[in-house]
């Protein structure tokens, strides 16, 4: 949380909260391309688009100071409240995408390291994307911590419960997987 405590300002903040949005994006939609289950390429797709959404939230918000109306809809047009209440997400995840059994396939996405080349590989990036949305989580509720404004606080307080939800949908999914893979 140090990156928070060195903001000098709101400004700032959304500033960087846009560009960890965009890198987040960016790093759903390569992982998506890479995937050859299409589960996994319909979790990181979907997302993809999540963190789209949040970045016009925070760009709306940039531009007028104020929350923006917010409606989240799922490809299947099925619709959330704004606190995206992580049952119905679960229970969307559990109905879109787990009609299928799931493993993970052989390939493995290759990243550069300090100390060369390491496989990531599908679980990998799952535990990656995981973490990124933990720490999303933690900046969001931080920065809730440390504005003075409730309109502020409220705003990233609700970013806060998105990233927590894409949290739960991961760590839901996992669940799944490795629930199937230990019982084969």
């Amino acid at each position: 949380m140090e990156e928070v405590k060195n903001l000098k300002g709101i400004e700032e903040a959304v500033a960087l909260a846009i560009e960890r949005e965009k890198e987040a994006r960016d790093f759903y939609l390569s992982k998506a391309a890479l995937m050859e289950d299409p589960k996994f390429k319909e979790l990181y797709e979907y997302l993809a688009d999540e963190e789209a959404g949040h970045i016009t939230y925070l760009e709306v918000y940039r531009d007028t100071k104020q929350l923006p109306v917010i409606s989240t809809k799922t490809k299947s047009g099925q619709s959330f409240t704004p606190e995206f209440n992580v049952t119905q997400t679960k229970q969307y995840i559990m109905l879109h995408m787990y009609d299928q059994q799931t493993t993970f396939p052989p390939e493995f996405d290759t990243i550069r390291t300090t100390s060369g080349e390491a496989k990531l590989g599908d679980a990998g990036i799952h535990i990656a994307a995981m973490r990124h949305e933990r720490k999303s989580e933690d900046f969001y509720s931080e920065l809730a911590k440390r504005v003075g404004d409730d309109t502020q606080k409220n705003f990233f307080e609700m970013l806060a419960r998105y990233e927590r939800s894409h949290y739960e949908v991961l760590d839901s999914y996992l669940d799944y997987i490795t629930g199937f893979r230990m019982q084969t």
